[in-house]
């Protein structure tokens, strides 16, 4: 029902994340006078402390060698629960650029986060020891400590991984004979604020588009279109957008042409700010649309405003744009046409 296979080892790449941050704290011994006796990397492993506990309590025989070794560290996965007070909204979605089509790019459309609460144990044979550790630990998290992860398989795309330290408890057993061992244990709850994403999926860049205008009262009849294009269509996000000019590299602009179709073969114009004096026949030139007309009859009506009458246009004018006779000189702003 959901559709094809996909896997972003979320829950592995919690669990080796949350495992790094711990994986190279020591502790150090002192001799009488101060002086360094020996320095101990702490082991980690993920794993219940029930495990570690219940090998410290089995029968090693003579050979103290075979015991298992204090302090150390193990941690696991305690709980797994939406996270209701950061939802995401449903029409968010997480974008890459395909890595081998410049026509498309990587689409994630599902995106929930999750509490994962993860369990840090501190078994110790003193007190010291301990202490040690969980200092090393404590000033990081106020409360909360952020890693950055790639939460996508083959993305670029990170995510800030805040990871809450929620509660800390501290049990010391003294029940036992003198030959039972002694175990400290430090518990440390945390919080890792995770996302699980959905499958990846590819979508088309829209690159080119075409506007087409047609007579309100007779969609059938169409006026002209107006297309814009990028250039070259392999242009990219991070590329220069530039205004004039053939593009270069990582660079890109944005071309504009028109479609006239359905233009009438004549317009009366009805223009304003004349300067000069339009010759008869002469081509007139737009300035915005870029459009060619022949001029069949110029009135001047009065000084701010003048009717022209043009034949055989080669497309729609936009008002406010600047006509300009190409013999003559002469300009005038289209005020209004039909």
């Amino acid at each position: 029902m959901f559709g094809s296979h996909f896997y972003h080892s979320t829950l592995r790449k919690a669990v080796s994340v949350f495992g790094t941050i711990f994986n190279n704290i020591t502790v150090i011994r002192l001799d009488g006078s101060g002086g360094v006796l020996n320095q101990i990397k702490v082991p980690l492993a993920y794993g219940p402390k029930q495990k570690f506990l219940a090998r410290l309590e089995e029968k090693t025989g003579t050979d103290a060698s075979m015991a298992l070794k204090l302090p150390r560290m193990s941690f696991e996965i305690s709980s797994i629960e939406p996270d209701t007070s950061n939802r995401l909204g449903k029409m968010q979605t997480v974008e890459e650029r395909h890595g081998t089509d410049a026509s498309k790019k990587q689409t994630v459309k599902h995106v929930t986060p999750y509490n994962i609460g993860m369990q840090l144990s501190i078994l110790a044979k003193n007190q010291d020891d301990g202490l040690q550790i969980l200092e090393q630990i404590l000033p990081y998290f106020q409360p909360e400590y952020s890693v950055t992860i790639k939460p996508i398989n083959g993305w670029d795309y990170k995510q800030d991984v805040p990871i809450v330290l929620t509660s800390t408890s501290i049990e010391d057993e003294y029940e036992g004979d003198f030959a039972s061992r002694r175990v400290l244990t430090y518990t440390l709850d945390f919080t890792m604020k995770m996302r699980f994403f959905g499958p990846t999926q590819d979508q088309g860049i829209i690159k080119e588009i075409e506007i087409d205008y047609f007579n309100q009262a007779n969609t059938s009849e169409k006026y002209s279109g107006l297309n814009y294009k990028l250039d070259p269509t392999t242009a990219e996000e991070s590329d220069t957008l530039i205004t004039s000019g053939s593009p270069g590299t990582d660079q890109y602009k944005v071309v504009t042409s028109y479609d006239p179709l359905g233009v009438p073969d004549s317009f009366t114009i009805t223009t304003t700010t004349p300067s000069g004096t339009f010759a008869q026949q002469e081509i007139v030139t737009s300035s915005v649309t870029g459009h060619t007309m022949e001029l069949s009859n110029a009135v001047l009506q009065s000084p701010s405003g003048a009717i022209l009458t043009v034949a055989a246009p080669s497309g729609w004018l936009q008002v406010g744009e600047t006509l300009t006779g190409q013999t003559s000189g002469a300009t005038a702003n289209v005020a209004s046409y039909t």
